[in-house]
């Protein structure tokens, strides 16, 4: 399956998004700050990042920006999963080269299915759904109630 690496200074947002993707069958990257993720970016060739905009010292989106300026991350789609979802960090996010926004809280299979259709290739058939089984419910509790969503 694909490397993605993921990026947010909160341990325990690292680890369900983690479980949850891991459960899919993706090698997992984790990096606590900016810093560490674009070392990661170089060393580790991710192919999706996930991350944070709210982090101490360089910011998600000084990372994002970092990146689209890079050849090495000028093509790597990149979720950002972030509490700061009021309109001018959403601007922000977007001109900055996001490739997608999703808020926190937020539903897993609503990152799932982001995650699969960013790294499908072209000819790769995306359901929009996510892939048969999903999260178990377990792990869909542990993220208590981050996005209530649907899980048909």
């Amino acid at each position: 399956m694909s490397k993605i690496l993921i990026v947010d200074d909160e341990p325990s947002i690292r680890s369900l998004v983690r479980d949850v993707l891991e459960l899919e069958g993706h090698e997992i990257i984790e990096a606590p700050d900016g810093p560490t993720a674009l070392a990661a970016v170089d060393s580790d060739d991710p192919d999706l990042m996930v991350l944070d905009i709210m982090m101490p010292g360089m910011s998600g989106l000084d990372v994002l920006r970092t990146l689209r300026r890079e050849r090495s991350g000028s093509d790597l789609p990149i979720i950002l999963l972030t509490a700061a979802a009021d309109d001018d960090t959403t601007w922000a996010g977007w001109t900055a080269g996001a490739s997608v926004f999703l808020p926190k809280p937020f539903d897993p299979n609503h990152l799932l299915d982001w995650v699969e259709r960013l790294l499908a290739t072209p000819g790769d058939e995306v359901t929009g759904e996510v892939p048969e089984g999903g999260p178990p419910d377990d792990v869909i509790q542990q993220f208590g109630g981050l996005g209530g969503g649907d899980r048909s």
